[in-house]
């Protein structure tokens, strides 16, 4: 049974989908659930785009602030549910938080990549997979995708 789960969204299709599967596990297990996002690190190329760091800095945290909301606007009030908003890489920030957390589940969802796709571009699935001390539990897109 777990009792404190994290679930990792960045507003896509397949989060929403794990953050849909993390309540109804939440629920079933009358759990606490955390939902997390993390804004992506600036890019060193910003400033050649004549953008300030920190107005981008304050846009990428506006942004996850956002998804954020609109996550926790799915979860019904018989779900204890928290936020955290991260900011970096996705993966390390994830996997911090489990640790600082004592989560004893992550929910994630998936981009249905292949294995070389994902070899290449990277994945946090994959990075939590490796790093992480606890069950991870990767959602598939939805079928209509």
């Amino acid at each position: 049974m777990f009792l404190n789960i994290l679930v990792g969204t960045d507003g896509s299709p397949p989060a929403a989908r794990a953050v849909e599967l993390a309540i109804e596990l939440a629920r079933a297990g009358n759990a606490r659930l955390t939902l997390m996002t993390v804004a992506p690190p600036i890019s060193s190329y910003v400033t050649l785009a004549g953008l300030a760091p920190q107005a981008m800095s304050t846009e990428l945290d506006h942004w996850a602030a956002h998804i954020l909301e609109e996550a926790a606007a799915t979860v019904p009030d018989d779900v204890i549910a928290h936020r955290v908003q991260g900011r970096g890489h996705a993966g390390p920030e994830l996997v911090e938080e489990l640790e600082r957390g004592a989560y004893d589940l992550i929910v994630l969802g998936s981009r249905g990549r292949g294995r070389a796709q994902e070899g290449l571009l990277g994945s946090v699935n994959a990075y939590v997979h490796f790093h992480a001390r606890v069950p991870l539990l990767s959602v598939p897109p939805p079928d209509d995708e």
